[in-house]
């Protein structure tokens, strides 16, 4: 994947016009660095750049095992997919339909491997993320559970 302006978004239906991804990715920024409105979920990134951001997706069918201490940043939203689907978006550059089929999740969003905070010297710093998913019986505000500090 790639990403860039220090940002990703996961949709969970189709790209809406009448939705303010500009005020949902400041409410990002000024609040937990993740924001959730409708069926678009804007996470923050350390790095201001990676054109080769390692991403997994893992689905599971119950809650998956605790790695936490493993990542650095960590984060966790309810993400109710429509049949378009999961959708990864970063500013600039092309998106990615992800093979998600539609249903009611739990996601928890973890990175690691950060170097600093805004530009990282390269357009390739190295970092990694990984979006854990299982069935979820009901939404969840968004929120941080890890905060990396440089």
């Amino acid at each position: 994947m790639a990403m860039d302006y220090g940002q990703f978004d996961l949709w969970t239906d189709y790209w809406s016009d009448d939705l303010d991804t500009e005020a949902l990715l400041q409410r990002a920024l000024k609040g937990d660095h993740i924001a959730q409105e409708r069926h678009c979920l804007v996470i923050t990134c350390p790095h201001q750049n990676n054109f080769e951001m390692p991403l997994t997706l893992e689905r599971w069918s119950a809650p998956a095992e605790d790695d936490l201490q493993d990542w650095q940043e960590a984060y966790e939203a309810h993400l109710s997919v429509s049949e378009y689907g999961l959708y990864y978006q970063s500013p600039t550059l092309e998106g990615t339909q992800l093979p998600v089929p539609s249903g009611e999740y739990h996601a928890l969003i973890t990175g690691r491997r950060f170097i600093t905070r805004g530009w990282p010297g390269s357009t390739t710093p190295g970092d990694e993320w990984r979006i854990r998913l299982w069935p979820s019986i009901g939404p969840a505000s968004a929120r941080r559970l890890l905060a990396w500090t440089s």
